[in-house]
């Protein structure tokens, strides 16, 4: 039986059974705390995989497109027309504040395509397939917010098990097992000092 080595006094009899509420107290927390996170890691693990099912109709989109400018093209002028243009990008990051875990929400926005050269050779498709790359962009970047929120939550639900083991595999049952045996000590010594005042008593009579 693992017991804390104080002294079997009062004192440390409600000193053991303030910390022994404290600790439940915590654990129920924690508890709570550890049901949340899960909550939220199911969350962002369900946005991820409809993020996957967008992307990957996104992409098959862009190949029809891309193939169909192509073909009307020519590959060869695609190729020309695709490495010529200039597009600029602005990556910002904000956060969500989540039980104290910062969570990334990554946003790329573009603007507009610099001239680089005429409209001669190009089509419909290959304006659209330009379209629908800044779209793809869209939901990479979303796709990394949801990745790292689902790492992050991840790490905090770790550390949450952990503390929840140690209070519910060491603290609190050494806790229990002390104020037992401080409590049974108590009640001992009790008894005994009632004898000796029993016998102390007698023999003045």
């Amino acid at each position: 039986m693992s017991v804390i080595d104080v002294p079997p006094t009062k004192s440390n009899l409600r000193k053991i059974k303030a910390e022994l509420d404290f600790a439940y107290e915590g654990f129920d927390l924690l508890e709570q705390k550890r049901e949340i996170l899960v909550i939220e890691i199911v969350k962002h693990i369900n946005a991820i995989k409809d993020l996957e099912k967008k992307f990957k109709t996104a992409l098959e989109e862009l190949y029809r497109t891309y193939n169909s400018a192509a073909i009307s093209m020519g590959s060869n002028i695609l190729s020309l027309k695709g490495s010529s243009e200039k597009k600029s990008y602005s990556i910002s990051i904000q956060t969500d504040k989540l039980m104290g875990i910062l969570l990334p929400q990554i946003l790329i926005t573009s603007a507009d395509i610099k001239k680089t050269s005429g409209f001669y050779g190009t089509t419909s498709e290959y304006d659209e397939a330009k379209i629908k790359c800044s779209a793809i962009l869209g939901l990479i970047a979303l796709y990394a917010s949801e990745t790292k929120s689902v790492f992050l939550l991840s790490r905090e639900l770790k550390k949450v098990q952990r503390k929840v083991n140690a209070l519910e595999k060491i603290f609190i049952p050494q806790h229990k097992n002390t104020k037992k045996f401080i409590s049974e000590r108590l009640e001992e010594m009790e008894r005994d000092e009632i004898y000796i005042k029993k016998m102390i008593r007698k023999n003045m009579e």
